[in-house]
């Protein structure tokens, strides 16, 4: 068993396994689920965002209030429009009651039917990709106190998270138990380097972790007031988590590997030097990263027209990329905790928001001292770790022009691995790529033989994925990740391109 406790520490970053669970959200019932199509389709047809982020001479303490009890109704009816399904009888006579009174009175399922739309996000970043903004701000408003004042009740409650869940149960001993470390440890098709697994290990390994799962589930179903669904539901919403975190941190370990085994710091190799010579100003407008990925308007950001805005020898670009990627591994490894840090600085009753125009349309410009915390953490811990010093600026930019608030902030960061992915699998997947005939013969015609294909994509991400297309000559925390994304944007006018698509790329997801 200790080395699944090993491999568990590794993945996130030397994170126990109690202390990771505490940030990690307890999974959706089927009584949840029924709330969350309640949610999400409210927030569909809701044009709170709309109506509340405008300038406008109308009071707007007001707009708020207005906004806020038309999501309430419309969620209530749309609840009760499903109350003949019988899969929900449970709930069905409490929506039906709820349609009866006033929204003040159904304070307790208005609330669970916002922190289920919150806590879902958290388990399924790909999901409500268009209305969770929506939700945050909404949320964020009517934690006013001239709102709630006015509302004359709240909308907000703590997340369910697994911690709590078991120890309110008398089920927190099983957090110390060896065996869950086998029950929640994630079972991967393909391993670190992305060679794929025997089918006949997968199986096994699922075998043996749905074995020490039924065993946790029995024993502790029986010794403490959890049921075994409720028991099955912790040990399940833990192994999530770690699958989450596994997925989104192996594209980043497996670039800083890429980048080892292809470039030596010390001696460029002749076409493929990552020597960077960037221009005398920039072109760059400000971050790419608008808030429309979230359903409600923003800029789509700058493009930067330029090339390199930084200069660096390949030595010091080597550097630059190793830290960056380095940084963005224990930011990944720390997502849920970032996650409820953002939630917690959005919600926050002591920390108002300013409407600003930020270049990118109006936005919520907030102060996020949590999650600022944390990053300043992390980052210390990457500068500490770092055998050379610190190349480019350690500035974190949060509750500014730049990163105008948390929501903005974590929704960057979602973006890592699925920037990294596609790169990974086409650079890993050139040998199978180049087992067609035709293709092969199209890769030594285009770019001699797939090493230096592969090389090409490398070297040309490591340097122009890096290259200071961002705020402060993009060598701040943020611009690095702005860089990238610019590379991405890009991508149609590299000379790999067409090799890409032949392989089955589609995009960036983000």
């Amino acid at each position: 068993m200790a080395e699944f406790t090993e491999s568990l520490h590794s993945i996130t970053g030397g994170k126990s396994l109690k202390k990771f669970c505490r940030d990690v959200p307890l999974r959706l019932n089927n009584r949840e689920r029924i709330l969350l199509n309640v949610l999400v389709s409210t927030l569909n047809v809701s044009e709170y965002t709309d109506n509340v982020d405008v300038v406008s001479r109308r009071n707007k303490v007001g707009r708020i209030i207005d906004g806020i009890l038309e999501c309430c109704g419309i969620a209530t009816g749309l609840g009760l429009c499903g109350a003949g399904d019988a899969s929900r009888s449970g709930l069905n006579a409490e929506i039906k009651e709820a349609a009866k009174q006033a929204p003040s009175e159904n304070q307790d399922l208005l609330c669970e039917i916002f922190e289920v739309g919150r806590r879902n996000k958290i388990l399924n970043p790909a999901s409500m990709r268009d209305t969770y903004g929506k939700l945050m701000y909404l949320l964020q408003d009517s934690q006013s106190s001239s709102v709630s004042r006015g509302l004359q009740f709240g909308l907000w409650k703590d997340l369910n998270m697994v911690s709590p869940f078991l120890e309110e149960g008398d089920a927190g001993d099983i957090l110390k138990d060896e065996r869950l470390a086998q029950a929640v440890h994630p079972v991967m098709e393909t391993d670190a380097n992305g060679e794929k697994l025997p089918r006949d290990e997968v199986q096994r390994r699922v075998a043996n972790k749905r074995e020490r799962t039924n065993e946790l589930v029995a024993e502790y179903g029986a010794k403490t007031k959890l049921s075994e669904d409720d028991i099955r539901l912790a040990i399940d919403s833990i192994a999530d988590a770690y699958t989450v975190v596994t997925q989104n941190v192996r594209p980043c370990k497996r670039m800083l590997t890429l980048l080892k085994d292809n470039f030596d710091p010390n001696t460029p190799r002749k076409k493929f030097s990552l020597e960077l010579r960037g221009s005398s100003r920039s072109s760059f407008g400000g971050y790419g990263y608008g808030m429309g990925r979230f359903g409600f308007g923003g800029g789509s950001g700058g493009g930067g027209k330029g090339g390199a805005m930084l200069s660096h020898s390949h030595d010091t670009q080597w550097t630059f990329v190793w830290q960056t990627l380095c940084l963005w591994v224990k930011i990944q490894q720390n997502m849920h905790s970032l996650w409820v840090a953002a939630d917690a600085d959005l919600l926050s009753t002591t920390s108002v928001y300013n409407l600003w125009n930020t270049g990118q349309g109006l936005n919520r410009v907030q102060s996020c001292p949590t999650v600022s915390r944390m990053m300043h953490n992390l980052l210390s811990t990457v500068q500490s770790e770092s055998k050379k010093g610190w190349v480019g600026l350690s500035v974190v930019h949060l509750g500014d022009r730049d990163v105008p608030n948390a929501l903005v902030f974590i929704d960057k960061y979602t973006q890592v691995p699925r920037i990294l992915q596609p790169i990974v699998d086409f650079v890993d997947g050139i040998d199978e790529f180049c087992s067609a005939p035709k293709l092969d013969a199209y890769v030594k015609d285009t770019f001699n033989d797939k090493e230096e294909l592969k090389l090409r994509v490398l070297c040309d991400y490591f340097k122009h994925g890096f290259d200071g297309s961002g705020d402060d000559g993009g060598s701040c925390i943020d611009g690095r990740l702005t860089s990238s994304w610019n590379w991405t944007s890009r991508i149609g006018k590299k000379s790999f391109y067409h090799a890409f698509l032949m392989s089955g790329f589609n995009g960036f997801d983000g």
